[in-house]
């Protein structure tokens, strides 16, 4: 069951982080395009928090490796789109499409499938003490 939400989490945290980072994309890659530079601020915020959303992603790792590779494999999938279809992501939006067709997504998808594969650190239950730590004392040393 944990894997199933892991990989709808996935899912979904990929392609909200893709809706706000392309929005992110598009403005500052057309303020950039138009100069005027005082909207690029705002396109650079909203890549930050599409940036965080899919950081949230692989923390989902924790849940389940099957979250980042999820959207690593959508990423890919995007991204291999591009490659047929240069023009095909336009129709969702210019910022999506300026960042699946510079194949930024290519790069996203390797850091999640990475991410997938670490495996993450459990914390072992804390035990008894070893035998040594508490052994009986040798009493004072005298020369």
């Amino acid at each position: 069951m944990r894997h199933l939400v892991g990989i709808l989490v996935g899912l979904v945290g990929t392609a909200v982080a893709l809706l706000v980072a392309g929005a992110g994309m598009g403005i500052a890659y057309e303020s950039m395009m138009r100069m005027d530079l005082d909207r690029v601020p705002a396109g650079s915020g909203l890549l930050l928090v599409g940036g965080l959303l899919l950081g949230a992603v692989v923390l989902a790792a924790r849940l389940s490796p099957g979250a980042p590779l999820t959207g690593a494999v959508l990423l890919l999938a995007g991204s291999a789109w591009t490659l047929f279809d240069p023009q095909a992501p336009f129709a969702l939006g210019r910022g999506l499409g300026y960042l699946l067709s510079l194949q930024y997504g290519m790069l996203l998808a390797g850091l999640l499938a990475v991410a997938a594969f670490i495996v993450p650190r459990r914390r072992a239950e804390p035990g008894p003490p070893p035998s040594w730590a508490h052994g009986p004392s040798s009493g004072p040393v005298v020369h």
